[in-house]
């Protein structure tokens, strides 16, 4: 939110510099992230009244102007076309400087002389229009200095509010909080004005039928009115706060929304059906065009304002076309209105549409509010659009809440900021807060909390508000200190950072992401049951609206961003919590880890100039989870065929280890990769985390060191395509000795020499006794138990020489 600090001493008077200012609502809560000087670099500038406005003789695009600077008249060559002879506008006059460093000089402009310039917004640094010149009053003298004709110079200070704190969201909201830190009063405008109309019970009539999503509506009507340009005053205000003036009504809708913080709309009154007004929600299949010309789907939980026949505006958010204010307008019904927070929030995010309106009532608006609102936009109306007012207002308050009250104790307060702040000073920050102290004690006070201080709610919050005021500064830094606990069961903790160690050693950087997530994410990668996730009712943004239901979704994301900024070759991994929901409703979340290679992540040297074929990712993939479950479970790792909508078919598997299922891996289907432009196979893995945990911290056993030689020999065998590898391994270690204490797969081919529907493995056996030399022949009838174990049950064809 931008605040101007003219604008703001309107309200509050105070002495500081606008860099003290910062400091002081940084420190209170309120985050300062710029302030921007106006008018810097203007001293040389004045207002130029437009004599005359003839076509330049030598180019369609120019005009050649005679402008008055209050002394003489000068000749001045201009290419914008928004004026008139008649109109005042800023002027730099030969041998002033504009702030970006350009110097005026007299030089001719496609043979005509030019004795200065009529400037623009942009050349004056006090916006980025550029559009045409800037023009002034036209009752201001010309010749008057362009500072004291702009109301410059000014500051205008960038804030960063909390969602917690809509109250800030208004120059009367920041007023309440500087008058508070300096000890200053706060000055409300005057909302008084006269209602010569007839009575507005006469003129309108307004129906709210969803009380729940409408806690309070106002209407007034004014007649009579004349649309035209606001007042620049207003205009600079309204600019110098990001907002684009439009006309005088709508103009005082944004200024007193910007002032006060409430959202206002302006219905032109004689084009609302049978001049009434129904706060309802839509229904389904409804349609509506807003004033930004986009037809609008609408659902059911969307709360619309309607007129006797169709939808006029989306309440909270924007309105409709149809009944806007026009250059025809004359007499206008304003809606002052609190609507909910959480319904406005999911219209936006479901529309894509965000406004300040919405930004404000997302957030919550004080009903108490919309009549203050009102009656100081009509008193601003009838004096910058004339005509007449209603007698009385249409306030249909259904939702009125009662006080809150909390109670503060002195002593609770010092020991959780760690300050000495004395029972009288605590009191009266409550009362410049606006924090009515209504009983008090030795020992506690009793706060009224004002409705606009939605955030006040417990003992806590109030104790909050003595360490803003006081100055965050001045609260006290704390040592940090632990304590040690005897007997408290630490092992989960430890067991999660060696499998993070583990999975580093292995070559994988950890990577971490939001538990929340876009549902079109989701729909994008696929994997999971639709009717499992956990839609969240109010999300911040659409971008985390869904608790994510898996790891791999936002894994296999951020691999493809990674490919998008030219990582080709990378090895991730994530643990974190997921969330499903069951058929009755009922919520589960449950650790998890996540894996993903990418690339030539298994190569190094010369290697990583070859090709990554299926195989060689699978079985980096597969080394990595063999040895993390060795690492954590002590459990050899077994795969089953399985499938998910992840992965290729026929490249994806089940993991079991020590009798329990693990999760899934396999290599990522090729229209994901292609999505990222990822030629080469991506291989994840996505996994319970708990069995990996619990026998971390199991006891290990160690055996001596071999003091006798090993005998190593190979085998190879052709098979059926079907028959997995460890299966083979498994019959190996059936028939083979004790003696047997590695079989490691060296070998893989398949071509016409083994025949269709086959492929020839080699393996090779290492047999190490720890008690005596083996010979050759106990290696060779080792060898042979094994091959015929081989040919009788999997009916393997051994290769022989």
């Amino acid at each position: 939110m931008k605040v101007p600090i003219s604008w703001l001493k309107e309200y509050v008077a105070f002495e500081a510099t606008p860099e003290e200012l910062a400091k002081r609502l940084t420190f209170s809560g309120v985050e300062v992230e710029g302030i921007h000087r106006l008018g810097e670099g203007l001293d040389g500038l004045v207002v130029g009244e437009i004599r005359r406005v003839e076509k330049h003789p030598g180019a369609d695009k120019l005009v050649l102007c005679v402008v008055y600077d209050g002394v003489t008249e000068l000749p001045v060559v201009c290419g914008a076309s928004n004026f008139k002879a008649g109109d005042k506008a800023a002027f730099a006059p030969v041998g002033a400087a504009l702030p970006g460093g350009m110097r005026i000089e007299k030089r001719r402009v496609r043979g005509m002389e030019s004795h200065g310039m009529l400037c623009a917004e942009d050349e004056l640094g006090l916006s980025s229009d550029h559009s045409g010149i800037l023009l002034v009053d036209g009752e201001v003298a010309a010749g008057t200095p362009l500072l004291a004709a702009l109301g410059l110079p000014d500051v205008v200070l960038e804030l960063e509010i909390t969602w917690n704190r809509p109250d800030c969201l208004s120059i009367i909201g920041m007023a309440r909080e500087v008058a508070a830190l300096f000890g200053a009063s706060l000055q409300l405008p005057d909302v008084g004005y006269a209602e010569a109309g007839p009575d507005v019970a006469g003129l309108a009539r307004v129906a709210v039928s969803a009380p729940e999503r409408c806690a309070r509506y106002t209407a007034r009507v004014l007649q009579g009115m004349q649309l035209g340009p606001s007042p620049d005053w207003m205009q600079r205000r309204l600019k110098r706060c990001g907002v684009r003036p439009i006309s005088n009504i709508v103009d005082v809708t944004n200024y007193v929304m910007l002032e006060c913080g409430q959202p206002l709309h302006a219905f032109d009154h004689t084009r609302l059906a049978d001049q009434s007004v129904v706060v309802r929600c839509a229904s389904a299949g409804e349609s509506m065009h807003t004033l930004d010309g986009i037809e609008r789907r609408l659902t059911p939980e969307m709360l619309l304002i309607t007129d006797a026949r169709r939808p006029v505006a989306l309440a909270g958010v924007m309105g409709g076309a149809g009944s806007e204010i026009l250059d025809t307008t004359r007499d206008v019904l304003l809606e002052s209105a609190s609507f909910d927070a959480p319904g406005t929030h999911r219209t936006s995010v479901a529309l894509g549409l965000a406004t300040e309106s919405s930004h404000r009532f997302e957030r919550g608006v004080d009903p108490e509010l919309a009549d203050w609102a009102s009656r100081r936009a009509v008193g601003l109306m009838l004096q910058t659009a004339g005509g007449v007012a209603a007698r009385g207002v249409i306030d249909v308050y259904p939702g009125k809440a009662q006080p809150r009250r909390v109670t503060c104790r002195f002593a609770r307060c010092q020991a959780l900021l760690g300050i000495d702040v004395g029972a009288d000073e605590i009191c009266r920050i409550f009362t410049s807060l606006g924090l009515a102290v209504e009983g008090r004690d030795v020992g506690a006070c009793t706060v009224r909390v004002p409705s606009f201080r939605r955030d006040i709610e417990i003992e806590a919050d109030l104790i909050e508000e003595v360490a803003r005021m006081h100055g965050l500064e001045q609260v006290p830094d704390a040592v940090p200190h632990g304590t040690v606990s005897m007997g408290v069961d630490d092992s989960r903790p430890w067991a999660r950072q060696r499998c993070r160690e583990k999975l580093a050693a292995l070559g994988l950087r950890e990577i971490l992401n939001y538990s929340f997530m876009a549902e079109k994410s989701l729909d994008r990668v696929g994997g999971d049951d639709p009717a499992r996730r956990v839609i969240l009712p109010n999300p911040v943004s659409s971008d985390h609206g869904v608790l994510r239901p898996a790891l791999l979704p936002q894994l296999l994301l951020t691999l493809g961003h990674n490919m998008s900024r030219q990582v080709a070759d990378a090895g991730f991994f994530e643990m974190g919590r997921v969330f499903t929901q069951s058929g009755d409703g009922s919520l589960q979340e449950a650790e998890h880890l996540a894996l993903g290679l990418m690339g030539k992540a298994g190569r190094s040297g010369l290697d990583g100039h070859r090709a990554v074929t299926s195989e060689d990712m699978f079985l980096w993939l597969k080394g990595v989870l063999e040895t993390l479950c060795r690492a954590q479970m002590g459990a050899m790792l077994e795969l089953a065929p399985s499938a998910h909508g992840v992965m290729e078919p026929g490249w994806c598997f089940t993991l079991t280890a020590g009798g329990q299922v693990l999760g899934t891996a396999g290599l990522v289907r090729r229209d994901l990769r292609d999505e990222w432009r990822i030629s080469e196979p991506v291989g994840v893995a996505e996994m319970v985390l708990e069995p990996l945990l619990e026998q971390a911290d199991r006891p290990r056993s160690f055996a001596a060191v071999p003091v006798y030689p090993a005998i190593s020999h190979d085998v190879a065998l052709i098979v059926a395509e079907d028959v997995r590898h460890e299966s083979i391994v498994s019959v190996i270690r059936a028939a083979g000795p004790s003696e047997l204490t590695q079989v490691n797969l060296f070998d893989i081919y398949r071509g016409e020499a083994v025949g269709a529907e086959r492929k020839s493995l080699a393996y090779s056996l290492v047999y190490q006794s720890g008690e005596r030399t083996l010979t050759d022949e106990e290696a060779n009838q080792y060898d042979e138990r094994i091959r015929q174990a081989l040919k009788r049950t999997l009916g393997a064809e051994i290769r022989e020489g």
